[in-house]
């Protein structure tokens, strides 16, 4: 048997490596939207786990695929990239998983976002937080394990996906519907997303991101009477939205969820658009609303509700509106008392003085792997800062991902019955 001590060891001793490693990643810039470089990404990954002996396949996204949930984009190839170790003997499989897509970087960076700097201890760079230092932690962690000489009873599955930042659909979502990722193949699965190293995440809420156009009828400003102003009319119906938020406020959750005042129901509209000129009664009005959901809750139910709404509004107004779903995900969670979640928490306590888990709240990839793939094992724990996501001089601690990495090692190894 290997002690804690040995497994942890392996892991400082590949700390310049696993930075190095991080540095290149980051500098590929897998921006999405739109989803550029992704075959770039992939072969750089396909190949570091090819070098280090797993079984690598590239699963393709057919155009088909991705015409269906992003019929802009399809221009843009979808690629995931998943790898397999067996070990020498049989056992559970640990399956590790993280999307290498990020957000636009945007502007205003005191360094080149996709030329990343190590400074004062942190790996500056979009993606280092959010959440390629989740990967690159998973994959270094397995190094640290195999360096100890822990042998793996059981497999390891390292999958790479992509489009998280804008649902999933076509990275973990695509795995699993064609049963890459299935309860008959994973026994364990850990989603390396950033909440620091410190917790284990057990779920998220869930959102149904949809538009609403308000329709009127055109007419000069000098008559408006011969129109129908279709701001009017969505004025109305985001009255009837500002009592419906009051109501989602007392729909709460008793889970973790993360900070506390996000343990409710939400609704919100962020962004409006109308008009042609200041001379012109105009004949649409578009909103675009953000409705997050409590586990409880379901995205049938949020729809069902809003078309009740959008109902009230056509009887008051006598004007149409129309719904348009942009993206959802159903809020997922497992049990604080699951297997993973357990073991994963004795071997952050190694590190830190107490922990609690969480619930996130926003939505992840991880909804697929539960609500989907029927897979109770399944958490998140990954290093990162919540907080450095999606920001200006995002960053990651070159700290947090070594103890990450380690709580990850010794996680796996309990997990295959390979630890004393």
């Amino acid at each position: 048997m290997v002690s804690k001590a040995e497994i942890h060891a392996a892991v400082d001793d590949r700390r310049s490596e696993l930075v190095e490693f991080l540095r290149e990643f980051v500098a590929i810039e897998t921006e999405n939207p739109p989803g550029r470089n992704y075959r770039e990404g992939a072969s750089f990954l396909g190949a570091a786990l090819a070098e280090r002996g797993y079984e690598v396949e590239t699963v393709e996204v057919p155009e088909a695929v991705v015409a269906e949930h992003y019929p802009d984009r399809t221009d843009h190839e979808r690629v995931n990239v998943l790898g397999r170790k067996e070990g020498a003997s049989s056992g559970p499989d640990v399956h590790f998983t993280g999307h290498f897509d990020v957000v636009p970087a945007g502007e205003d960076w005191r360094y080149d976002p996709y030329d990343p700097v190590v400074e004062d201890g942190r790996v500056y760079g979009r993606g280092t937080s959010d959440m390629k230092a989740g990967i690159v932690a998973s994959l270094f962690a397995i190094d640290a394990l195999e360096a100890a000489g822990v042998d793996l009873r059981g497999s390891v599955t390292q999958s790479m996906t992509v489009d998280e930042e804008t649902g999933g659909f076509t990275g973990l979502g695509y795995l699993v519907e064609e049963g890459y990722v299935a309860a008959s193949n994973t026994d364990y699965c850990v989603y390396t997303e950033c909440f620091d190293s410190s917790r284990v995440c057990l779920g998220h809420r869930g959102v149904l991101k949809f538009r609403v156009t308000a329709h009127g009828s055109k007419a000069h400003g000098c008559m408006a009477h011969d129109g129908a102003n279709a701001i009017g009319a969505m004025h109305e119906f985001l009255a009837r939205v500002d009592e419906y938020e009051d109501d989602l406020h007392e729909r709460t959750t008793d889970l973790p969820v993360t900070p506390p005042e996000s343990r409710r129901a939400d609704i919100s509209a962020t962004m409006l658009d109308a008009g042609y000129s200041e001379n012109v009664v105009p004949d649409r009005c578009k909103a675009t609303f953000y409705r997050v959901l409590v586990p409880g809750e379901t995205v049938e139910s949020a729809r069902e509700e809003i078309r009740d709404l959008l109902a009230a509004s056509e009887a008051e107004t006598g004007e149409r509106f129309e719904y348009d779903e942009i993206m959802f995900a159903e809020p997922a969670s497992v049990p604080a008392d699951c297997t993973a979640s357990q073991t994963y928490t004795e071997n952050i306590l190694d590190f830190y003085e107490d922990t609690d888990p969480v619930v996130s709240p926003g939505s992840d990839d991880q909804r697929f792997v539960v609500n989907d793939a029927g897979i109770e094992e399944c958490i998140v724990y990954g290093p990162g800062l919540l907080e450095q996501a999606h920001v200006v001089d995002e960053h990651v601690p070159v700290e947090e991902i070594v103890t990450a990495a380690k709580v990850m090692a010794a996680s796996t190894a309990d997990l295959m019955g390979a630890t004393e």
